[in-house]
């Protein structure tokens, strides 16, 4: 049955971001912020949204720039803003504007953030926020023959520091501020210090909500999803907007040491953090480690490995038995999730072009990576792959494994809803599966 009416819109969405969730609890994630977002309604719909993902148990940690604010601070005295290798020189008379706008800009937030999410458990509770020296800074020196001044990098961050405040449900709010060991305070970079952080915590995802709609390459068009291999070679090959290249740099670096995803979006299209989380098609660069993981269609040298990963199901009844002739005639139509070159996973799409219809099938994960969301990176898959050819429908037939299905978005149909070849099969078997359905328009 199509959706339709507001409520049954509801529903589906709602049924389809629970297991996101559900995922996502006790998870931490980092978001970096450019300062051009931190004022007037897009600040506070952005802290609605970090409100309420904090009420669902997810660990925040939070990461602003001032760029915006010290730019505005100094053409208002009449100061010149010097760069050098696309980073602001941070003379004594900039970084007092630089302390000024990371004061301003610390209450401006923590105001916002204290504002309760009306209609909901959160109302009249405040959101516990946490800030401090969590990050030390040494100076940036001396670039080309061009001194940075007080402009610096990170140095350390204080890992056990910030995971006690998230232990107590806290959320850490950080300025772009670091001070050395001598004391001496340094004008740091949103990026650098969310990539740090991010890094140091071993965060789940990276998220950087900045002015566009993420990564764009030289015709201004949006790339959805990088490899941290291909965002290399778009930088080398100056593909991306000077502008950008900072942020790519910080998500690769990321991805590359323990941080799962990097999402880059845009913090000015209303919601986005939140389509980003919990829904299937996201928004936004997603940027991943993909050489270690990657979903690919199977070949015969792929048999052997599917065949030890569905037996054990097939022995115990869970799956239809299939033979070696079977995948060897029907292999174009089976998918793999290879991690480091082994395979943990496969899928099975198979499409009825005529009634815009196709059936997911043998989805079996190993139990070396069950805690992985594996199946999730299936699924998705073939929800992508069924798309891209234009069809309408996705079905699953189980006998053990409904309820996954139906927590990710799928609802029971009945036997006629099948395509009329595969309706025939069922009649003709006894294994009498359940059938579950899910649109894909």
């Amino acid at each position: 049955m199509a959706i339709s009416s507001p409520s049954s819109i509801f529903v589906h969405d709602f049924r389809e971001a629970a297991p996101y969730i559900d995922y996502l609890r006790g998870k931490t994630l980092v978001i970096g912020m450019v300062s051009s977002l931190l004022q007037g309604a897009t600040l506070r719909s952005l802290a609605a949204d970090i409100n309420l993902l904090a009420s669902l148990g997810v660990k925040l940690v939070l990461v602003h720039g001032s760029s915006s604010q010290i730019t505005a601070l100094t053409e208002a005295a009449g100061h010149t803003p010097h760069y050098h290798d696309n980073r602001r020189i941070t003379d004594e008379a900039t970084l007092m504007w630089v302390k000024q706008a990371c004061g301003m800009l610390r209450f401006e937030i923590e105001a916002a953030l204290s504002v309760g999410i009306a209609h909901s458990p959160q109302r009249g509770k405040r959101l516990r926020l946490a800030s401090g020296n969590f990050v030390s800074a040494r100076p940036y020196g001396i670039i080309h023959g061009v001194d940075m001044g007080y402009t610096g990098r990170v140095r350390k961050v204080d890992t056990e520091a910030l995971r006690q405040q998230l232990n107590q449900d806290a959320v850490v709010l950080i300025s772009p501020l670091g001070a050395s060991l001598s004391g001496q305070l340094f004008n740091l970079s949103m990026a650098d210090i969310a990539e740090a952080v991010a890094i140091a915590l071993s965060a789940e995802k990276l998220i950087f909500l900045v002015e566009q709609e993420g990564i764009l390459d030289e015709q201004g068009k949006l790339l959805s999803n990088l490899s941290a291999a291909e965002a290399r070679s778009l930088l080398a090959n100056q593909q991306i907007a000077s502008n950008q290249h900072r942020l790519l740099h910080a998500a690769i670096r990321a991805v590359e040491n323990q941080v799962q995803r990097c999402q880059i979006l845009s913090g000015y299209e209303d919601g986005s953090l939140i389509s980003e989380l919990f829904t299937r098609e996201g928004t936004g660069t997603s940027i991943a480690q993909a050489p270690f993981m990657r979903i690919r269609s199977a070949n015969t040298g792929d048999i052997a490995d599917i065949i030890s990963l569905i037996r054990p199901l097939e022995e115990a009844g869970v799956l239809l038995k299939r033979s070696r002739e079977y995948l060897e005639n029907h292999i174009g139509e089976f998918f793999v999730l290879e991690h480091d070159r082994q395979i943990y996973g496969c899928v099975a799409l198979k499409v009825f072009a005529a009634e815009q219809a196709a059936e997911l099938a043998c989805l079996v994960v190993s139990p070396h990576a069950q805690d992985g969301g594996y199946g999730e990176l299936l699924l998705e898959h073939v929800v992508q792959a069924s798309r891209a050819q234009g069809l309408h429908t996705l079905f699953a037939l189980s006998t053990h494994t409904g309820d996954w299905f139906l927590e990710r978005g799928f609802s029971a149909a009945p036997v006629e809803t099948l395509p009329w070849a595969r309706a025939q099969e069922y009649h003709a078997s006894e294994r009498r599966s359940k059938i579950f359905r899910l649109p894909l328009l």
